[in-house]
């Protein structure tokens, strides 16, 4: 079984190729931007096949400790998520933030492989960490 992470990244993995990425974090403002640029960033390391930026500026520490329980690195299960998607293309919907929480309605692919997940994330400093996706 894949670790956590990878079946995050590997949900809202897009089989379809060649479209431009959308910026929907322009559609917010406020925290709700912070929110929607952090899935943004997701979008942008896959894009990138830049494991490190997800493993040091998204993941939250709880979803970090998890991979380590389950036996492997973060970079390891991220690299691999990368390797197994064809492209990333990721649409935040809706955000919702209550306190230090927030959760995120995200759209991935389309047409037929379209798909709708719920990304939660923790605010922690300045910065907004996933914590869980709830597919």
């Amino acid at each position: 079984m894949r670790p956590a992470v990878a079946l995050c990244l590997l949900a809202l993995a897009l089989t379809a190729c060649g479209s431009a990425p959308r910026d929907s974090a322009e559609e917010f403002s406020g925290a709700e931007r912070a929110v929607a640029t952090a899935i943004e960033d997701l979008e942008t390391a896959a894009r990138d096949d830049d494991p490190g930026a997800v493993c040091t500026k998204l993941l939250s520490e709880s979803l970090l400790g998890t991979l380590k329980e389950q036996g492997t690195t973060c970079t390891t299960a991220v690299r691999d998520a990368f390797t197994d998607a064809d492209s990333f293309e990721l649409t935040v919907d809706e955000v919702t933030i209550s306190g230090t929480k927030a959760s995120a309605k995200v759209t991935s692919g389309t047409g037929s492989q379209k798909k709708t997940d719920t990304l939660e994330l923790e605010r922690v400093g300045s910065a907004w960490r996933i914590t869980s996706l709830n597919a």
